[in-house]
């Protein structure tokens, strides 16, 4: 059974509220880190990235993928965070049947 974010909020514990706002924090960090990753690798097409505090040249995927480090380090970091919240979802806060949770689930969490 799938249950609907709307009617799973009637009855969550505020624990469960948490963790859902947490995974929306976290949804909205990854895409961030994402737009900044993938600017970064569009300024090989220019030879140049600029992040607004100065140029740094970029001139080719292994450029690229210096400047970016950063950015995936901490978006593995976000990642593995999801996963960790997903993980508790399931089976600790017993949300198993929630969409957004089991669809997300299949997304980030590799079975083991």
């Amino acid at each position: 059974m799938v249950i609907g974010i709307e009617e799973f909020m009637k009855t969550a514990t505020s624990e469960q509220r948490q963790l859902l706002s947490n995974l929306s924090d976290l949804a909205e960090k990854e895409k961030n880190l994402a737009e900044k990753i993938n600017k970064i690798y569009l300024g090989v097409n220019t030879g140049i990235y600029s992040d607004g505090k100065g140029i740094t040249l970029c001139e080719d995927e292994d450029d690229a993928n210096i400047i970016s480090l950063k950015h995936k380090l901490e978006l593995k970091e976000v990642r593995d965070d999801i996963v960790r919240l997903l993980k508790k979802a399931v089976s600790e806060l017993d949300m198993k049947d929630v969409g957004i949770i089991q669809r997300q689930y299949k997304n980030y969490v590799m079975e083991e």
